[in-house]
């Protein structure tokens, strides 16, 4: 009885190290895999569509500060695409974009669905974001994840 209570300690032991050691480990690669800047001229539906969804509260999305200025000769949209890759045995869940504002950004519209990437798995997110001219493309990403419910985050800079 003594041997067997022994050695069901040491498995309970070996299950926490091992979960332990899962979660240390537990993260992704986040790359930053471009940038492509596109004047709101060529995208005036689009434009046009996002300010009044903006304007309107009604926007999938982040609102750093209300266009209400902003018009489609004065305003670029960004896009950056960010390459995620899951080396660890767990899934990432919920995977999200979330773009540092600088002065002059107006908004980046949002994702209908939430994306997951498998173990061993990579692929590609994009966010957007509406902008002033006169500005620079270099911003801060922040991608948030979930390994078994508990939430991690990874901090870029994309060019």
């Amino acid at each position: 009885m003594r041997v067997a209570a022994i050695l069901l300690i040491v498995l309970c032991l070996a299950a926490v190290g091992g979960l332990g050691y899962l979660y240390i480990h537990s993260q992704l690669t986040v790359e930053a895999a471009g940038c492509i800047a596109t004047d709101a001229v060529t995208e005036r539906e689009t434009f046009d569509r996002l300010k009044a969804e903006a304007l309107g509260d009604t926007l999938v999305g982040t609102v750093f500060q209300p266009p209400k200025e902003a018009t489609a000769e004065n305003s670029l949209f960004y896009s950056y695409t960010l390459k995620i890759t899951n080396h660890t045995f767990l899934k990432a869940e919920v995977i999200e974009i979330s773009i540092t504002p600088m002065n002059g950004d107006w908004l980046q519209t949002g994702e209908t669905e939430a994306f997951d990437l498998k173990p061993g798995q990579s692929m590609e997110l994009s966010a957007t974001i509406l902008s002033a001219k006169g500005g620079h493309q270099v911003r801060e990403a922040t991608v948030t994840y979930y390994f078994w419910g508990i939430p991690f985050s990874t901090k870029v800079t994309c060019k």
